[in-house]
C-alpha cells in the first residue's frame, strides 16, 4: 500500500511540475506568440507586417510532453434585414454588430482566426515544437517569410 501511494505521489508531483514549467509566454521567429495560462486557457497572436490574427481557447497536456490546443471562437450577432447570422468577432467580447462594423472587420488586416494556431505541440527544454502536415516534429529551421535567404526557427521559445 505504501509503495502504491508513493508511486502515485511521485507521478502527480512530476505532472504538476511539468505543467508549471510549461506555463508562460512563448514566441517564434514567424511573428507568433502563445501564452499558456495556469487555468488551462491560452492566447495566441500572430503579427507580421500589417497582417495580424488572434485566438483564445483551452489547452491540455498529455504524457507530460504533448500540448493540445482547442479554439474557442468568439462570435458576434450580425442582424441584417430579416436575417440573423453569427460571424467571427473582432474582439474578445460577443456583441451585436451592424453591417458596417462587419464590413470594416472583414477588410481590416487583422482579426480572429486569420492565421490559426497549431493544434498539437511538443514540449522540450522550454521550447514548443509544432507538427507540420507530415506529422513529424518541426525541429529544423525553415525559410523566413520576410526574407527567403534567411532560415528561421519555427518553434516557440520562452
Amino acid at each position: 500500500m505504501k509503495t502504491q501511494f508513493l508511486l502515485i505521489f511521485i507521478l502527480s508531483v512530476q505532472y504538476f511540475n511539468a505543467k508549471k514549467r510549461m506555463l508562460g509566454e512563448y514566441k517564434n521567429e514567424f511573428g507568433e506568440k502563445l501564452i499558456l495560462n495556469s487555468d488551462h486557457t491560452f492566447e495566441y497572436y500572430w503579427n507580421i507586417d500589417l497582417a495580424s490574427s488572434w485566438n483564445i481557447g483551452r489547452w491540455k497536456i498529455e504524457g507530460n510532453k504533448y500540448i493540445y490546443l482547442k479554439l474557442n471562437e468568439i462570435k458576434d450577432t450580425l442582424k441584417s434585414e430579416n436575417k440573423i447570422e453569427m460571424v467571427l468577432s473582432s474582439d474578445k467580447i460577443s456583441n451585436e454588430i451592424t453591417n458596417n462594423e462587419y464590413a470594416l472587420n472583414v477588410i481590416s488586416g487583422g482579426g480572429q482566426s486569420r492565421n490559426l494556431p497549431p493544434k498539437k505541440l511538443f514540449y522540450k527544454d522550454n521550447k514548443l515544437f509544432t507538427f507540420p502536415k507530415i506529422g513529424k516534429i518541426q525541429n529544423k529551421k525553415i525559410r523566413s517569410l520576410m526574407n527567403p535567404r534567411v532560415n528561421s526557427k519555427p518553434w516557440f521559445e520562452k
